[in-house]
């Protein structure tokens, strides 16, 4: 019983340490409404509005005013974490104004952010012209990769 009264507290801990739950204010805005197919098709017609995405950080530019990700997005979990075994449902930019470092903040990353819609950006994708969905970031959350793991946990690993 002195093992479970231990154990428990331990065990409770860890799981509430791994999620990556988003301020209460910040999800108050969240039109959770917003299907990313929507907004991805018509992004002016939610100008103004707060959403919850997350993805995979395609590209990562420093710019004057924060950081651009081009980001390809998936569904998020119960967790806030972004299901990359879904597929992807197209990507979209997020602007925000604080310098993510490169070295940390890099493509392949699972991110997920709530965020206002503050409209589109058409620029070449593979060789075509493509329309992303621009979203000013208010919260961001970044998640460790399974190799990422891998790598921490692993008494083989480096």
């Amino acid at each position: 019983m002195r093992k479970l009264l231990v154990l428990l507290p331990t065990l409770l801990l860890f799981v509430t340490g791994c999620a990556h739950d988003f301020s209460d204010k910040s999800l108050a805005l969240v039109d959770r409404t917003i299907a990313f197919g929507a907004l991805r098709e018509n992004p002016d017609a939610y100008r103004g509005k707060f959403v919850l995405l997350g993805g995979s950080v395609a590209n990562v530019t420093p710019v004057p005013e924060g950081t651009l990700l081009e980001v390809a997005q998936y569904r998020l979990d119960s967790g806030g974490m972004p299901d990359h075994t879904a597929g992807s449902g197209g990507r979209f930019l997020a602007t925000t104004p604080e310098f993510l470092d490169t070295a940390t903040c890099k493509p392949g990353a699972l991110v997920s952010m709530v965020g206002e819609v503050t409209g589109k950006k058409v620029q070449p994708l593979k060789g075509k012209e493509y329309t992303y969905p621009v979203i000013a970031v208010k919260e961001l959350h970044f998640f460790k990769t399974d190799e990422d793991y891998f790598r921490t946990w692993s008494p083989y690993g480096p």
